[in-house]
């Protein structure tokens, strides 16, 4: 399903009253004329009994055709409007005469199989459990198998009926097997009605959050039907029964199976309410309007804690997510897929000018909810072109901290590089020449050469100590080997003051040790040359999944740490990083940092 933001079109004709409406109220008046007929003989003297079956049959099949009228819940309505007019045809018993009698207990098997089938449908349209398939299959043996064996057994009038022109072929006549087939059959009705309790008791675990909203009335009411249509069949389950009692008996189920499509109504308008209700739901909770707000929205009216929403950056010619980051997505076949229970379910929502704005990825089980889904985003088209734009910004945003992260890690790479040289270059050097002139100093016997000779091997120590110095500040070996920890201890010696350190043990990527340790560094060398502070604690750890590093120092000078420290603030920014500093010029100052745990 693709999504066009657009207004709302005008119609003529009330909402409530269109061509699905029409449809119903003919198939309704159907399925109660048709009843009408079939228990006339009954009917003329009992008209509430009359009243209660038609409007039975009518709501069956009005409910039946508006089911019917969408996609997933087709079969459903077929099977109900079926239904309605099987449980019509049932009535045909009233006349005890041809062959109403033999038809009437399969058309009131066909009701109750129809009717439950149709429930183990909705609102998915297919068996998708085990449990469902395994119960429809005993289903049919039993409610088919049951009528069989009685009138095999039986003679017409043992089973109420005592016209003279009942067809009732009765091949195997036998009283006693006759009471045997009434037993074996109520308790294997009460069995199937059971057994059908337990099948929906077992779905809803297995369903979404918003399925199982929508099928638990109707599983209670079916569960409640079934189980009292079952024990009102088992009495009448007796040889030489009265017809009017068996009629009443068919009166009182008709009357409490009315339960179902009242209930199914009932959820359906808690659909329609929820995508009336969406729009006013879906401003409040944007306002104002960002991107992780349109998002957390969407999840909350769609009740799934699971959707994600990407948006459409022309610059970049991708999708983004919240933060702005590139998605690559493959949306080849994303809406006309199967996403099942517990599969994805994406699709793409375009603005009026059919411009690609959005993509949303939702849980496969709200695919049964559609209109509810494109409700949602109807209603935050506005808030989503908004938020579209943010998330544009964002992906500008997150190219250049892309950018700056590369120069991050060339830079680490290249004091690495630096750092290597060094030792390994002009340090070995530096300590070959000095053992030259220790050699010197040792073979000559000149006085002067031997001076000049000591003299240059103590500059030439001088010269390395310094060099090793700045070894250590270009990429410091501790910090590569050891990690954050030792490399502070190193230096924290060197700056003559008293300082706290508490570092985790952790080890991070290099370009976070490398970024952090220079933060650092340059805040430490800020506490003691410019704030001219007496004592410093640093401490590093991980806090709700990002590195933080907190410096405070009881600053002395009367320099503004926001301008000093201006510098730091891009090399954290550049890997996702925030930096917060507080205090005043002669006070005490808390500089934070935290970093994502790469």
């Amino acid at each position: 399903m693709v999504v066009v933001i657009s207004a709302p079109r005008r119609r003529r004709s009330p909402p409530w009253f269109g061509a699905e409406t029409r449809r119903a109220l003919v198939a309704g008046l159907a399925a109660a004329g048709l009843a009408l007929l079939a228990g006339w003989p009954y009917w003329r003297h009992h008209p509430a009994a009359a009243a209660i079956t038609l409007v039975s049959c009518a709501a069956i099949a009005v409910v039946g055709v508006l089911l019917a009228t969408g996609g997933r819940t087709r079969r459903t309505g077929l099977l109900f409007v079926a239904a309605s007019f099987f449980w019509a045809v049932n009535w045909a018993a009233s006349w005890d005469a041809t062959v109403g009698p033999i038809m009437s207990p399969y058309a009131q098997a066909d009701f109750y199989l129809a009717l439950a089938v149709g429930v183990l449908l909705y609102p998915g349209g297919r068996l998708e459990y085990l449990a469902d398939r395994i119960w429809t299959g005993l289903a049919c043996v039993i409610l088919w198998g049951c009528p069989t064996a009685l009138w095999v057994t039986s003679k017409p009038e043992w089973a109420a009926f005592q016209g003279e022109s009942v067809w009732w072929p009765a091949p195997f006549p036998d009283r006693e097997a006759f009471r045997i087939v009434l037993e074996v059959s109520g308790v294997l009705y009460v069995f199937l009605a059971l057994a059908f309790a337990v099948v929906l008791l077992l779905r809803l675990p297995r369903m979404g959050r918003m399925r199982r909203l929508l099928t638990l009335p109707v599983t209670v009411a079916v569960g409640f039907v079934g189980v009292l249509a079952a024990l009102t069949q088992k009495p009448i389950m007796e040889d030489s029964i009265p017809l009017d009692d068996l009629l009443r008996v068919y009166v009182v189920q008709g009357a409490v199976v009315v339960l179902v499509p009242l209930t199914l109504l009932a959820s359906g308008l808690r659909v329609r309410i929820a995508e009336l209700t969406v729009a006013g739901r879906l401003l409040r909770l944007t306002a104002p309007v960002s991107v992780e707000r349109i998002r957390d929205a969407l999840r909350d009216v769609l009740h799934d804690p699971t959707l994600e929403l990407w948006f459409w950056a022309p610059m970049e010619q991708t999708y983004v997510d919240t933060a702005g980051r590139p998605v690559p997505l493959d949306l080849a076949g994303d809406d006309e897929g199967d996403g099942g229970e517990g599969g994805r379910w994406r699709h793409r929502v375009r603005s009026a000018a059919g411009d690609p704005l959005a993509v949303v990825e939702l849980g496969g089980a709200l695919r049964d909810h559609g209109s509810l889904v494109e409700a949602a985003l109807v209603a935050g088209g506005r808030a989503l072109e908004t938020a579209r734009l943010q998330a544009s910004v964002q992906a500008g945003l997150e190219q250049v901290r892309s950018a700056y992260r590369r120069l991050v890690r060339a830079e680490t790479a290249e004091r690495e590089r630096l750092a290597r040289d060094l030792h390994d270059g002009a340090q070995q050097r530096l300590l070959a020449l000095g053992a030259m002139l220790g050699t010197l100093e040792a073979v000559t016997d000149d006085p002067a050469v031997k001076e000049h000779a000591r003299t240059c091997r103590a500059e030439l120590m001088g010269a390395l100590a310094e060099l090793r110095a700045l070894a250590r500040e270009v990429q410091p070996a501790l910090l590569v080997q050891d990690g954050l920890g030792p490399a502070l201890e190193v230096v924290a010696e060197r700056l003559g003051i008293r300082v706290k350190l508490d570092v985790t043990p952790r080890r991070y990527s290099r370009e976070i040790e490398s970024t952090l340790y220079s933060a650092l560094c340059e805040t430490l060398s800020y506490a003691v040359d410019r704030a001219r502070a007496t004592q410093v604690s640093v401490r590093v750890g991980e806090e709700d999944g990002r590195l933080v590093a907190e410096v405070g120092l009881d600053a002395r000078g009367s320099t503004d740490p926001e301008a000093e420290l201006a510098g730091l603030s891009g090399r954290i920014r550049a890997l996702r990083g925030q930096v917060d500093i507080g205090g005043e010029p002669g006070a005490g100052t808390r500089i934070r940092m935290d970093l994502p745990c790469e």
